[in-house]
């Protein structure tokens, strides 16, 4: 199989012991395997809640519990998760991956599905049902035979090989997976086993981490002796970034962001583990930015992440700043697993948004596993919305949590998630979406991703038009201005809004702002026409209306998209704040129609890069009407990061190799 992640983890087996290991003592590899999970690997062990759900979706699927009690009650459990349109883990169990755990969101329950090498335990130990098949099958496939009241089967041929799995519906069977790969199970002592067993057997593994992750810190500080501050939300990676901070360097103060949008044991538990460690707790709080700003750009998405400038950048840059002006050593729980992104970042690193802080992470290489058992071994002070089911910790309305989560916010924080839920439903019928949109959470995509397009295709007749939804977010807004048509003649583009573009209240400010950029301005007193102009490009705005010309290259429509941003961000100001706080001249004040200068600027145009609006809801919002194109936000003629990178460096914020 082509690797696909940038780093994948290896967790070894003792078919012996029958329980993971983290780390072989040197000259022990031999006596263990590599367990074969999907990449990355990052499996974890499985709580209480876990046993619970599979051995519901175990009775569920086969109308018994006889395979969970064989197979999976009383053993140490590994769940890793795989990609899947909701939420899907791979069940490690006597060191085999025996099948999935599933959330599935059109019958909201969890369920299971065996794998080729559950089958092959399960059929011959008798514990499920299996169907004869003696054609070759595909995925679909309805097969007119049944013989079982079994809702999940096991197909094999003739000769008892496996060949897929069915699920009976009526007198009828439909195949949902056709085993391509056979994967024999590998022979283990299937010993019962718990945490403590665990625990006792990768004693040498959690010591070995332990000791790698102080030297880190130690030495990472001696090079950079600044404050330490360790970045807390809640979470397991970053309380052990906090236990392993207090062991190596002795004292740090604790920095939590307070999103306006957590759970109340998350902001309990920080509280807590500041108290329980004796170190100051240094908040920062978004208070109602992102209540607020709902308003402006509607739901957040996993491709429209306004939230995250206006909750937690802004508040962190402010606070940091305040609070260690001279720069500080950020410690931060990062691991490579996570993510894409994160697998590709150095354990060393400098965020260009907050430069004054040194951020590390001395877990970087660490798994879940690891964590999981360094957090037991030493009995810390971990966030109990892992035992209620919950997978990651943080904004509870976050678009990129699955449609299981929601369902568990639901069921714990019924008042926080009908706040969320008026929200969502005001946004539905403005949006004129059906009420799927919420119940599939197809709010989470902004753009037509191919997520979305595979979770429509179960819903009948609903139709993607992604334009009309676009149109119909930003006239609904607090904005309430849209490109209604566009039309090109003789070489310009002609673009027509639903209301004058430029009205006279903000006339002044929109002139000014255009200077910022040192572009041509002049207003035609017999026609009210504005006219800008660049290097390159003119463009009129005429009542509703505005010319670009030329429009016959990329610079035309960059410098329209200029002029779109600051028109979009003195109608839709959030006030977060990010203009004037990442000013290099200190020179901005916010207004009620967006940023001023109190002085001349030198057009670095960071204030411009740095706005939710014009980063945010023009890009991804306004321009792709205006070009038909959903993605034209990943342009790469799309003036952004390069100025800002530089005027840091020339600033002496970051040097050359931090760049």
């Amino acid at each position: 199989m082509r690797r696909i992640w940038p780093k994948i983890t290896r967790i070894y087996w003792d078919p012996d012991y029958n329980l993971p290991v983290i780390k072989p003592e040197p000259g022990q590899e031999d006596l263990f395997y590599v367990l074969k999970l999907t990449e990355p690997g990052d499996a974890r062990p499985a709580f209480t809640v876990d046993y619970v759900r599979l051995k519901r979706a175990i009775e569920y699927e086969f109308l018994s519990d006889r395979l969970y009690r064989r197979f999976f009650m009383d053993y140490f459990l590994l769940l890793n998760k795989v990609p899947h349109w909701d939420q899907m883990w791979e069940i490690v169990s006597s060191g085999n991956v025996l099948g999935q755990l599933y959330y599935d969101p059109f019958s909201e329950r969890w369920r299971f599905r065996l794998n080729y090498t559950g089958a092959y335990l399960a059929i011959n130990e008798g514990l499920v049902d299996k169907v004869v098949v003696d054609k070759k099958i595909f995925r679909g496939q309805v097969l007119d035979i049944c013989n079982s009241s079994s809702r999940q089967v096991v197909l094999v041929d003739e000769n008892n090989n496996i060949k897929g799995i069915g699920e009976t519906i009526g007198d009828k069977i439909i195949v949902t997976k056709v085993f391509k790969e056979k994967r024999m199970p590998i022979e283990t002592s299937w010993k019962k086993s718990s945490l403590q067993d665990a625990l006792k057997h990768n004693e040498y593994g959690i010591l070995f981490y332990e000791e790698k992750a102080i030297r880190f810190l130690k030495k990472l500080y001696n090079k950079h002796p600044l404050p330490v501050v360790v970045s807390y939300s809640g979470g397991k990676d970053s309380l052990t970034a906090l236990d392993l901070t207090i062991k190596a360097l002795g004292d740090a103060q604790v920095l939590f962001n307070d999103t306006g949008i957590e759970l109340l044991e998350t902001i309990k538990n920080v509280e807590y583990v500041s108290k329980h460690y004796g170190l100051k707790l240094v908040k920062a709080s978004a208070g109602n930015a992102f209540w607020k700003a709902v308003w402006i750009f509607g739901p957040p998405g996993k491709d429209y992440r306004w939230c995250c400038k206006v909750t937690k950048l802004v508040p962190i840059a402010i606070t940091t700043r305040r609070q260690w002006p001279d720069g500080a050593l950020n410690i931060v729980g990062q691991r490579a697993y996570e993510s894409m992104d994160r697998a590709r970042s150095p354990s060393i690193w400098r965020n260009r948004w907050v430069p004054h802080l040194l951020s590390a992470s001395p877990i970087q290489e660490w798994n879940q596993l690891t964590v999981w058992l360094y957090i037991f071994h030493y009995n810390l002070p971990y966030n109990v919305l892992y035992e209620k089911g919950f997978e990651r910790l943080g904004c509870y309305v976050c678009p990129s949590s699955t449609l299981a989560e929601f369902k568990e916010i639901e069921k714990h924080y019924p008042d926080e998630w009908n706040k969320w839920l008026e929200v969502l439903e005001y946004w539905r019928k403005k949006l004129e979406q059906p009420k799927e949109w919420i119940k599939y959470g197809l709010w989470r995509w902004h753009t037509p991703a191919v997520a979305k397009k595979r979770l429509i295709k179960h819903i009948p007749n609903y139709v993607l038009d992604w334009q009309k939804e676009y149109k119909l977010r930003l006239l609904n807004s607090k904005i309430n201005l849209s490109p209604i048509k566009y039309h090109y003649e003789d070489n310009k583009l002609v673009v027509m809004f639903n209301k004058e573009v430029i009205n006279d209240e903000v006339q002044q400010q929109f002139i000014t702002n255009v200077l910022m950029l040192k572009k041509k301005i002049r207003r035609v007193k017999e026609s009210g026409e504005i006219i800008i102009e660049s290097a390159k490009t003119k463009v009129l705005i005429n009542n509703s209306k505005v010319i670009v010309e030329p429009y016959d290259s990329p610079e035309n429509l960059e410098d329209l998209a200029d002029i779109l941003k600051i028109i979009y961000r003195i109608y839709g100001c959030a006030k977060c704040g990010s203009c004037v706080l990442w000013c290099p001249q200190r020179i901005i004040k916010l207004t009620s129609h967006g940023p001023l200068p109190r002085k001349p600027c030198n057009a670095c145009r960071i204030c411009l890069e740095v706005c939710p609006i014009s980063e945010v809801l023009v890009e991804k919002v306004v321009l792709p009407l205006i070009t038909d194109d959903p993605g034209i936000w990943k342009r790469p003629t799309r003036r952004h990061g390069t100025e800002i990178i530089e005027t840091f460096r020339f600033m002496g914020i970051i040097s050359d190799s931090e760049v």
